[in-house]
């Protein structure tokens, strides 16, 4: 009976449909217990995983959908990237994203290379992929307390801008690692970085007006997604293989659409597709949780999570307090960006896709840290907003 259910699970569509129902149904648990549905899926993941349901070669079968989803996770995050909203949020929200960012990237660069055994390229793509922040548990929180404030305020836009940043600083620091991992210090590995970081912006600039000229001959919702995702997938793969970022190029695109297309919510579109494909995105990110490498790694992982939460709270602080942002805001801010999900999860992926020497010790780092980040970031953000008393009447 078991040998007919393990052959039965190795059929391509049986297995994803496993991953799809799976992941679906361990986001509605933790929901139960207010977790956010994303460490759900990465629960249900490892699960699938250690039950043998989904194996390796399922992994490898589906990149597809890594793809898909991290096409979609870049768009997004460009699409959020609106000029006149920069404008609104002022120059503190700018300076408090930009020194956090660097703040949770700094100290957990120093903190790994000083006290872990990991190499400093490693230490280098843990430090770039910690500084993302996911913005979905900050917000939930902020919805069901009704909070309102300074702080409320701050976070909000911090936690939108927080992603741009990190991808920012990802293709920075990847094309340094790419430029160390070569061995060599001529003058074209120098010139690599600024090719790369350069190269994606300015042809994910080409790639968002290209879309823009086609976009107005469409106005069919279920068109506008083919050629959304169909043209950022292919700049996607295209800029791998030419050694550029995937996710800049088209975290770029999508700021050129969001700012220039007729429709300021062009990328409500995706939203009838990118459930599903988040699902099967993270599910499959927890079912490649290597736990012989994590047990090899612990000292790894506690000192990433708690490098990350210092360099979150000391950034937070640092910058409130150059950018002269009221008291509560100093004081609360970092606690309230605990939280770490999505984007980091896409990274480890960028890694894979990147740099596969370092991707199975990075995964397993990362996922385990996500998991308790999404089990303590709603606590901290509930912590800052109830001590900034900025709580209104809280469910029940």
């Amino acid at each position: 009976m078991q040998d007919a259910l393990f052959e039965l699970f190795q059929h391509d569509i049986i297995a994803l449909s496993v991953l799809l129902l799976g992941g679906f149904a361990g986001g509605k648990l933790v929901n139960k217990i207010k977790l956010p549905a994303v460490t759900g899926y990465l629960l249900a993941g490892i699960l699938l995983s250690q039950l043998n349901i989904i194996r390796s070669s399922h992994l490898e079968e589906y990149r597809f959908i890594e793809i898909l989803g991290l096409s979609i996770v870049a768009l997004i995050i460009g699409g959020g990237l609106h000029f006149k909203r920069l404008k609104h949020i002022g120059k503190s929200v700018l300076i408090i994203t930009v020194v956090q960012v660097m703040g949770a990237f700094t100290v957990v660069v120093v903190c790994t290379y000083l006290f872990t055994s990991a190499s400093l390229e490693i230490c280098i793509l843990l430090g770039a992929i910690a500084s993302a922040t996911a913005p979905a548990s900050p917000i939930a929180v902020i919805q069901e307390l009704r909070a309102k404030g300074n702080l409320t305020d701050t976070l909000m836009a911090v936690v939108a801008m927080d992603d741009a940043a990190c991808l920012v600083l990802f293709g920075i620091c990847a094309a340094i690692v790419n430029m160390l991992t070569k061995g060599r210090s001529d003058l074209l590995l120098f010139l690599y970085p600024i090719w790369e970081i350069a190269g994606s912006i300015g042809i994910g600039i080409l790639v968002g007006w290209f879309i823009l000229h086609l976009l107005k001959h469409v106005k069919n919702r279920h068109e506008i997604v083919i050629i959304l995702i169909g043209i950022t997938c292919l700049a996607g793969e295209l800029a791998e293989i030419a050694g550029m970022s995937a996710l800049l190029l088209n975290m770029t695109s999508g700021a050129v659409i969001a700012n220039f297309h007729r429709k300021s919510n062009v990328f409500s579109v995706l939203e009838d597709i990118q459930l599903p494909v988040f699902v099967v995105f993270f599910t499959l990110a927890g079912a490649s949780l290597d736990f012989s490498m994590l047990a090899l790694n612990l000292g790894l992982t506690l000192v990433y999570i708690t490098a990350r939460a210092m360099g979150k709270v000391g950034g937070a602080f640092t910058g409130a307090n150059i950018s002269n942002a009221p008291r509560i805001v100093k004081k609360y801010l970092g606690f309230a960006m605990l939280s770490q999900a999505g984007v980091a999860i896409a990274l480890t992926l960028a890694v894979q896709s990147r740099f596969p020497q370092y991707s199975g010790l990075i995964n397993a780092v990362v996922v385990a840290a996500v998991t308790v980040n999404e089990l303590i970031g709603p606590i901290g953000t509930k912590y800052a907003l109830t001590k900034a008393g900025e709580t209104g009447i809280t469910k029940t």
